[in-house]
Order: structure tokens, then sequence, then C-alpha cells
């Protein structure tokens, strides 16, 4: 009779622990959305991640509206998609916390600027800002320079020779770019993708999307009993072997009293002053934003998650697009073959491919690299679309990829037609209709340097190759839409 008894009340207490507050229920009550079970609420009908979530999101906004809600267990999330309420949420200078989905990254990010907040967020933006600065960027470029002609000559191995995965190639030619960009050293993915630290940045986006499809992987004991928590702290630990290893050769050099220029010869080519560095020098000079090597660490980390992640998801749906486009394709060829000489690629060439930013920009219109955004509602906030009221303590989400697919925002939604960013074609639109890179205080800090990278990548494999892609494409969606196991290609090399 007693363990009966105990289980009960095990239950019971379960039960109260996991009740929402009364406040969010009430609240909730007033929204429409799907019917919730006790305790667990939509986590069995609602996926918020996988291959099924931007599905969800689109027949949810079709059966309830621009404004629905769901429930995870006792947390109210509520989706939102018209422009001016994300508007509102985006350009909120306390609204800036981010949603319970990003504790996940924690271990990985630490303090980074993706998920602070409060004071530290504010510290850190202020003081990251000015190193993506236009003249910091130009170094940047002969980066993404060396890494796309390296993407080229992978590529050759593939042609004439039937379908194959370009995400792959496009996943190591982003990694090249960012580490280097990031901490001023190579790691070769591209030429070493087997390498220990390459694998285990894949390997660790892999344990990241496993743990937010499925919240089991995120508990007790089941975090431990799986072996999630053993797999993490081994990624972590040789993912952190990097930076430091950089932080310490620096402070050597230091110490030796060698000062190293920013134009001196290293393997053959012009040392660039790397993000990393930059961040040291702030360390040094006792920046409030920067009091220990690790705060360095985790916004160095944040770069190179961001830089990689988005940018290999942007690059394989533009290439997907292209590939079934043909016209489109041959448009951007003939633009890129005017600008592209002998010489390396400039930050100006690059901002001369004007059709070439418009197919970029269309594609993340479909698929936004993240599709939607959530924050955490730390006070009682009126959506003006309605008036409704949004509770302290709820979850308030952004549906990007939803606002970008509505027909009375861009007719015939799902037809790729990159001249919707035509200056003429987008007058009288909503600003806050299109944020691929989010937008007011928390938007993407390094949306430029995302944008010449890709236009420096993409321009230099359609100079060199035609793309035929396959119909088919898979997504899988986390934080972050993705395609793993697509888009298929084949690619011919252009005669000129």
């Amino acid at each position: 009779m007693l363990p009966i008894l105990i289980a009960l009340l095990i239950c019971f207490i379960a039960w109260w622990a996991l009740q929402p507050n009364r406040r969010l229920k009430e609240a909730g009550d007033k929204i429409p959305g799907p019917p919730a079970a006790p305790i667990v609420g939509n986590i069995f009908n609602f996926k918020v991640s996988g291959p099924t979530f931007v599905t969800n999101l689109l027949e949810s906004q079709e059966k309830y509206g621009s404004v629905y809600k769901i429930w995870l267990g006792p947390t109210l999330h509520i989706f939102i998609s018209e422009p001016e309420d994300i508007q509102m949420l985006l350009t909120s200078n306390t609204l800036i916390t981010k949603s319970i989905a990003y504790k996940n990254l924690r271990s990985w990010l630490g303090t980074g600027l993706l998920i602070s907040t409060g004071d530290l967020w504010f510290k850190r933006r202020k003081a990251i800002t000015p190193t993506f600065h236009f003249k910091i960027l130009e170094d940047f470029v002969a980066v993404f320079n060396r890494c796309a002609d390296i993407l080229v000559n992978c590529l050759e191995e593939q042609v004439d020779k039937g379908p194959f995965n370009i995400t792959d190639y496009l996943s190591n030619c982003a990694l090249d770019t960012v580490t280097e960009s990031a901490m001023g050293t190579r790691i070769n993915a591209q030429t070493d993708p087997k390498n220990e630290y390459v694998q285990s940045i894949l390997d660790m986006s892999h344990v990241t999307t496993k743990k937010i499809n499925n919240p089991i992987y995120q508990m007790e004991p089941a975090y431990t009993l799986t072996g999630t928590k053993k797999e993490e702290r081994s990624l972590l630990k040789i993912l952190d072997s990097l930076p430091d290893q950089v932080i310490q050769k620096k402070k050597e050099t230091a110490q030796n009293g060698i000062t190293k220029k920013v134009t001196e010869e290293v393997e053959g080519v012009k040392k660039r002053t790397a993000f990393l560095e930059l961040l040291l020098n702030m360390l040094k000079d006792n920046h409030p934003a920067f009091q220990s090597e690790q705060d360095v660490k985790d916004e160095v980390t944040t770069f190179m998650f961001e830089g990689h992640d988005t940018t290999t998801a942007s690059l394989s749906f533009t290439m997907w697009f292209l590939g079934r486009h043909p016209e489109i394709q041959e448009k951007v060829y003939e633009e890129v073959s005017s600008i592209i000489g002998e010489e390396e690629l400039r930050q100006e060439d690059i901002n001369k491919m004007k059709y070439l930013d418009r197919v970029v920009k269309e594609s993340l219109r479909i698929f936004p690299s993240v599709p939607a955004i959530g924050r955490t509602v730390t006070h009682d906030t009126v959506l003006p679309s309605n008036g409704m009221l949004i509770p302290a303590g709820s979850n308030l989400v952004a549906q990007i990829i939803v606002t970008h697919r509505r027909a009375d925002l861009f007719p015939d939604p799902m037809k790729f037609d990159p001249d919707r960013f035509l200056p003429e074609n987008a007058k009288g639109r909503h600003p806050y209709s299109y944020v691929p890179f989010s937008a007011g205080p928390r938007n993407c800090i390094g949306q430029k340097f995302a944008m010449l990278d890709m236009k420096a990548i993409i321009s230099k494999i359609i100079y060199n190759y035609k793309i035929v892609a396959e119909e088919k494409l898979d997504t899988n969606s986390a934080l972050i839409i993705r395609s793993d196991n697509s888009p298929m290609v084949t690619i011919t090399r252009r005669e000129r």
C-alpha cells in the first residue's frame, strides 16, 4: 500500500509542478491554438523542430490566424506573423531575452552575444559592433577569395560524375572561411574534412539539434544515461582546444616581445587581423565587456557557430534554386563574368553584384536560415495589430518564414523571383515583412560579413560551373533550417 501512496504522491507533485501559472493560463485561454493535453500541453501534436516544423507553422497560421498559442508543458508560446507585431518585438530595447530553446546552446556558446542578455549583452554588443566595420570586412574578403578558390578546385572531382550532395562541400568551405576570419588560423576543412576539429564542429551541431528535437535528451537521468552528456563534454573539450592554442600562442608572442605586423607574410599570404585578436586587444585594455579569456572564447565560438551553420544553410538553398532555374543562373553568370578577372575579388567588386544580391535575398525569403525568433516576455506587452495582451512569463515567437511566405505581402510566394527586391517592386512593402537577419537591437551583427562571404563563394562556383539540381529537397529545422541530405546536383565545367 505504501509504494502506491508514494507513487500517487509523486504523480501529484509532478502534476502540481507542471501546472502553468494561473495568469498565463487565463491569458492563454483567450488566444486560439491547437487543443493541449494536461501537463504536457502540445508536445505531442505540435513539433517545434524537425522536418515538420515549417509545415506546422504554415498550417497553424492558416487554421488559427496570425496570432496563436501552444503549450510546451507549463510554458506558453505565442506565435506572431503580422509585420507590425514583429516590428514591435524586434525593435524593443526591453524584450531582448532569448526564449527557452536557446538554453540548449549555453554549454557550447557560454555568454556569447547570441544567448546573453541584460547589461552583459549591451556591453558586448557595443564593444563588438566596430569589429564588423567595412574596413575590417575588406581584410576578410581575401579569406573568402582563397576559400572559394579551394572549393572550386574540390568540386572539380565531381564534374560530369552525376548527382552528388553539394551541402558537404559548402559546409566545409563555410567552416574554413569563418575559422580563419574568427581565429586567424586555418583548419583546412575542405582539403582535410576528416580532421578531429572539423568533425567535432559537425558532431556538436548534430548533438545540439538532437537535444532541441527531443527534450528528453535535455533532462536527467536521460541526459546522462543516453550518453548525450558524455558525448557533449568530449566534443566541447576538442572544440575548446583550438581557441586555447591560438590564445596561448599570442600570449607567448607577447611575452617574447615579438610584435607581428598585420601585413607580415604567414604561409605565403598576408596575415589579417582576426576577430579573436580584436577581442584579445579589448581584454588587454581592460574593456568592461571582456574580463577573462573565457569571455573572448565565448564570443569567438558564437561567431563561428552562427557564421558556419547559417551560411551553409543559405548557400545550400541558393545553389538549389539556381540549379532549378537555369535562366536565373545564366543571369548570375553574365553578371559575375563581367566582374571577375585575373585579380582577387575585392569588396567593391562583390558589391557590384546587384543581381546576385537579389538572388541571395530571394533565397533567404523562402528559406530564411533562422525560420523563427523567440523571446521571453519579461513584462506585459500588447500586440499593435489587434491589441491582444501578451503576459509576462510567456514566450513570443516571430514566425519569420511564415511572414516571408504570405501571399498578401509577396504574391505567388513560392515562386523564386529575385526581382521582388528591385527598389520599384519593394516600394510600399512593410519594412518588417522581410527580416532574414532579424532586425532592431538584436539584429545579426555579422550580416554584411555573411552576404560578402556567400556572394564570393556563389560567384566563383557559377563562374566555373553550370549547376543542375534535382527536384527533391529535404529540410530539417532546429534553431536553423537546413538541408542535410540535399540538394543533389550535377555540375559541368563552363567553357570560356
